[in-house]
């Protein structure tokens, strides 16, 4: 751990914990506006509202509040996600509905995270660490994917749950995505009704 990691402080006090809640945000901004090789530690202090020594007592650098923002987006995403199938009884709920529901929540979670988004696929692939986050994120979404089918598994085509999980995560996500971070002739309505259609056929009896 080098000198300057040593320096770092955990904020405890509210204040503490509103000014580097505002780093990160002011980061998240930046790197969205501007990419993250454009942008620098001053001009993320300045943002927040913050001196640049200020900064340097919470982050190390500005890779560090990337991985931060980072894992802010997952956690975010997950709880967004728990919040939102916690409003739906799945007993009751029509398929397409509850494929919709789900549609559109991640929808929503993705708007704050559009110009993050794009940063995020051109750091997956130069910064092992951040791979690495992803990955680990991916799997929970994949996860909690797969306790979702488990709750109607009674219902289900497929015997694989498992294998059911993967592709129904990565196809939501792809479509999700390409509505989220894409222009498209198509209107967003019509890609999330076949989306959906594609989805409960391939699942349900």
């Amino acid at each position: 751990m080098s000198d300057m990691e040593d320096k770092i402080r955990t904020p405890r006090q509210e204040r503490s914990i509103r000014t580097k809640e505002a780093i990160v945000q002011a980061a998240m901004k930046q790197f969205s506006d501007k990419g993250f090789h454009q942008t620098n530690t001053k001009q993320i202090a300045a943002a927040a509202g913050v001196s640049t020594g200020s900064f340097y007592s919470y982050f190390v650098d500005k890779r560090a509040v990337f991985i931060e923002v980072l894992k802010n987006y997952g956690t975010d995403l997950l709880a967004r996600i728990d919040a939102s199938m916690s409003e739906i009884n799945f007993l009751t709920i029509d398929r397409s509905e509850l494929i919709m529901h789900l549609v559109d929540t991640l929808l929503i979670s993705h708007e704050a995270f559009i110009g993050y988004h794009r940063e995020l696929t051109i750091m997956y692939h130069s910064d092992e660490e951040i791979k690495q986050l992803m990955d680990a994120q991916y799997e929970a979404g994949r996860v909690r994917t797969l306790e979702y089918l488990q709750m109607g598994q009674d219902e289900l085509k497929t015997e694989d749950m498992e294998a059911a999980s993967v592709i129904v995560f990565e196809t939501v996500s792809a479509i999700v995505d390409v509505i989220s971070f894409s222009q498209q002739h198509i209107p967003t309505e019509r890609l999330k009704s076949e989306l959906v259609h594609m989805i409960v056929s391939y699942l349900y009896k």
